[in-house]
């Protein structure tokens, strides 16, 4: 009998967020007669929520780094580095697989120096926009082509993201591979049944126009542009309403925003109850200034709602332009609120690219394929590496 690989899956902090929800699953989802898996994560810091509470209820223990922090401090980088090295040893992993930039850079190294066989790493998307002024962008680009050259592959959710760490001369062709950030699809059948009820529990008006988005309230997912656009909206569609799901650092500011609106805006706070949220919606915008590939239009797709989203990252390769839904510039408010009122206006377009999102997200875009192709790839790179007579 083959023995099982032992894993490491490696992640910063466990907020609510795309990077840790597709880490979570990984392990939730995984083949135990083929792996046996663990989670390893800093302290869950931060103002936009946790995941904690879905992980201890799956049953997983979590493995932690009290020095593996988001932010830059050399001490407890050091120390992070020396724990993780000391951990990937004495668990004997014969797979690490690092998520995030932070994660991802302290981790590749760490397991180079304790020897683990296989080295993985998602990115999760990346820090060339939008994150960081010019100097520490060219720094953290830096660092990432030294720690491309310290693992096996590369897994980008979308083949644009691909092409960008090329661009900026990280890793080699031969390291990518492409596998999307999967979402859970059963409950979309039920949240779209539910829609005229979720609609109710917000007090959403029959005929209004419900127009949505949802996400961590931080500079980089460019909110501040769809509140800019909602106001320009709401002038020439009356009946429009207009919610935000999540919680961040910027809550009090983009409240402060979308005052004039009055009532006609509503801040919902973090939600566990996504699914039935953007059954609800008539359009879903994500205003993102640089996004790996975008869970939640997978998510809005699944539930068969129109989108418009910015052109960035791995974005067009997720929503395809005027087919299943409709692209925008970043840091463009008039352009989102453009294409908002292009639906607004033609609600049999509305219609069709919303049940185009529908076909294209369902059944594709499931975790249970994410998973099986995350663990064929790790099959094949273990292999690899037996054939060149290095264990695992």
């Amino acid at each position: 009998m083959t023995r099982r690989l032992r894993v490491a899956h490696v992640i910063t902090r466990l907020c609510k967020g795309g990077a840790q929800e597709n880490t979570f699953h990984s392990v939730r989802l995984a083949n135990r007669e083929r792996f046996d898996v663990d989670l390893i994560s800093g302290p869950t810091e931060g103002c936009e929520g946790s995941i904690e509470d879905a992980v201890a209820g799956a049953g997983i223990s979590v493995l932690r780094v009290p020095a593996l922090v988001r932010e830059v401090s050399p001490l407890k980088d050091l120390a992070a580095l020396r724990h993780l090295t000391r951990l990937f040893r004495a668990r004997n992993y014969d797979i690490v697989h690092t998520h995030t930039s932070k994660a991802g850079f302290l981790g590749r190294i760490a397991a180079r120096r304790a020897r683990v066989p296989v080295v993985i790493h998602t990115p999760h998307g990346n820090i060339f926009d939008g994150y960081f002024n010019p100097v520490a962008t060219r720094l953290f680009v830096a660092m990432e082509r030294y720690a491309a050259r310290r693992c096996d592959r590369i897994i980008e959710l979308t083949p644009g993201g691909i092409e960008e760490h090329l661009a900026h001369g990280i890793g080699r062709r031969d390291q990518f591979c492409t596998i999307f950030s999967g979402i859970d699809l059963a409950p979309f059948e039920d949240a779209i049944r539910r829609r005229d009820q979720t609609r109710r529990a917000l007090d959403i008006p029959p005929h209004a126009l419900l127009i949505g988005a949802v996400g961590r309230l931080e500079p980089i997912k460019g909110f501040t542009y769809f509140v800019d656009a909602a106001r320009c909206v709401a002038q020439s569609v009356p009946d429009a309403v207009f919610v935000l799901a999540g919680q961040g650092s910027l809550e009090a500011s983009l409240c402060a925003q979308a005052a004039p609106l009055g009532g006609r805006f509503r801040f919902l706070g973090p939600r566990n109850d996504v699914p039935d949220l953007m059954a609800a919606l008539d359009v879903f915008v994500l205003p993102s200034l640089n996004e790996g590939m975008g869970r939640v239009l997978l998510e809005a797709g699944a539930a068969g709602t129109a989108r418009v989203a910015t052109r960035v990252g791995g974005v067009p390769d997720v929503v395809r332009d005027g087919e299943t839904g409709l692209l925008v510039p970043p840091r463009d408010a008039r352009a989102i609120a453009g294409a908002v009122l292009e639906l607004a206006r033609d609600p049999a377009r509305l219609a069709r690219l919303g049940q185009a999102a529908r076909a294209h997200v369902v059944p594709e875009f499931g975790l249970d394929r994410m998973v099986m192709r995350i663990e064929a790839l790790y099959e094949d790179v273990a292999r690899g590496r037996a054939r060149k007579g290095e264990t695992p």
